[in-house]
């Protein structure tokens, strides 16, 4: 099985299993998704979790913490995904409704390389405090180092930022050298 056909079957394992968990009462699952990133499945995905949190109850100032999370999630996907043969980035995406607040649960393919660079930058993240985060992402913005695929590396930092905790992540490996990579945010209500 090539790693795209692994990627299909987990993404749709994923969706039964979220899918079954809302339709018993048990998950607080608003929004699920897998398949391809492209720019219109971006703005669709944008539209129907907002439409979905102001359904749940979540304030306007929540809604927003949580929409801008989002936007650093899928944003973080379309930079470093891997793309595939055809050219595709494949995304799985939850958004679920917790007592502790909302997670936002991403997840791609990742190379051998990528996977080092996500695994360091996501190390030193999750070691620094709120204030240092926020020193951080004022360094970086000043010093307008961009990098090749037109970020500044604020994206990680942001999403520290807003969920008040560390970044949750792990790489589960298909075959040599390729990684699903999973990212878990928990924006706190």
């Amino acid at each position: 099985m090539t790693p795209l056909q692994q990627t299909h079957r987990l993404f749709r394992d994923l969706q039964d299993t979220l899918h079954a968990r809302s339709a018993e009462g048990d998950g607080g699952v608003l929004l699920s998704f897998a398949g391809s990133l492209t720019t219109e499945i971006h703005d669709a995905l944008m539209m129907m979790a907002e439409n979905a949190l102001n359904r749940s109850g979540a304030k306007r100032k929540l809604v927003h913490r949580i929409s801008s999370t989002l936007v650093e999630c899928l944003q973080n996907v379309s930079r470093h995904g891997w793309v595939d043969d055809t050219g595709q980035i494949q995304l799985y995406l939850t958004i679920e409704q917790t007592p502790l607040g909302f997670q936002i649960r991403s997840g791609n393919l990742v190379d051998f390389d990528m996977a080092a660079d996500l695994r360091t930058n996501l190390s030193e993240v999750n070691g620094l405090t709120h204030q240092e985060l926020r020193v951080r992402y004022v360094e970086r913005l000043c010093n307008n180092d961009w990098s090749e695929k037109g970020g500044a590396g604020l994206g990680l930092i942001s999403m520290a930022k807003k969920s008040n905790g560390p970044l949750d992540y792990q790489f589960q490996e298909l075959e040599q050298d390729m990684f699903l990579f999973t990212l878990a945010v928990m924006v706190k209500s």
